[in-house]
């Protein structure tokens, strides 16, 4: 069955639900009878159809400014797109825009102001395979790979006995959802800016990465031993502060179409 899904409005049809209903039913059906080959079609099907409803109701968010849990829905897709990606043919990614998604999630991300981010440390006992339960060693290991499918079924490291140490603050975080930020403080006119350009989540568009100069005095409220606004690393008393112009990171963004009236990018000092 083919659904119209583009919109956010089309991930309300019933009919995708019955859809997975359908697909875990024949999956379950599939790999009681070993056979592996339908077992893991269902399954692919079934996870990029879910991927792609997750997508939509991101955009969604996205164009109605609920920055925060459209964040927590686009690691979702990142996690999703790398797995299927592991376990799908070129032809199938492909056809369920997968490498799309990819790109276009990645590209969000990085319009987004977040830049800290909480990080538990912790002891695990031991590991075991979500397939056969096999308890993992250094040298006992099953025939089973992490971020496989088998039958159906993704294969997983269940972690026992975990202990945990430590929370710190990262800037790379393995999971991108615990964000140390207060929403409130921060700038998301880059995502402000290109919303409003963007009529469907599957609208081609992408940005460029460049510099523009501005004239010293527009950083008259810059502290001079705070970072230099051109991102050196250097303080700004060290870098720029004497300068006739200060060039910073600028972005050029490519539209699928001209919107007129679009806000500015506010000027960051």
């Amino acid at each position: 069955m083919k659904f119209e899904l583009t919109k956010f409005e089309h991930t309300k049809n019933p009919d995708i639900q019955w859809a997975l209903s359908e697909l875990e039913r024949i999956k379950e059906k599939a790999a009681i009878a070993e056979d592996e080959n339908l077992a893991n079609n269902c399954w692919r099907e079934s996870e990029a159809l879910q991927l792609t409803l997750t997508y939509i109701k991101a955009f969604h968010k996205l164009k109605n400014a609920d920055y925060r849990e459209a964040w927590y829905d686009l690691e979702q897709c990142e996690i999703k797109c790398k797995i299927i990606a592991r376990n799908s043919s070129e032809e199938f990614c492909l056809a369920k825009n997968i490498h799309f998604i990819s790109q276009q999630v990645s590209n969000l991300q990085s319009l987004y102001p977040y830049c800290v981010f909480s990080s538990p440390g912790m002891v695990v006992g031991y590991y075991s395979c979500g397939i056969c339960d096999h308890k993992i060693r250094p040298r006992s290991r099953c025939a089973h790979k992490k971020g496989k499918i088998y039958n159906g079924k993704l294969c997983v490291h269940i972690a026992h006995d975990i202990v945990l140490k430590e929370i710190s603050i990262v800037s790379k975080p393995v999971q991108k959802y615990s964000v140390v930020h207060n929403d409130e403080t921060l700038d998301f006119s880059a995502l402000q800016y290109l919303m409003p350009a963007l009529e469907e989540a599957f609208d081609e568009w992408a940005f460029i990465k460049k510099t523009k100069s501005f004239p010293i005095d527009m950083f008259s409220r810059v502290d001079l031993d705070s970072e230099c606004p051109c991102k050196s690393g250097e303080i700004f008393r060290q870098c720029c502060s004497n300068k006739a112009d200060v060039t910073i990171p600028h972005l050029e963004f490519l539209l699928p179409r001209a919107v007129p009236n679009l806000p500015k990018i506010r000027f960051p000092y």
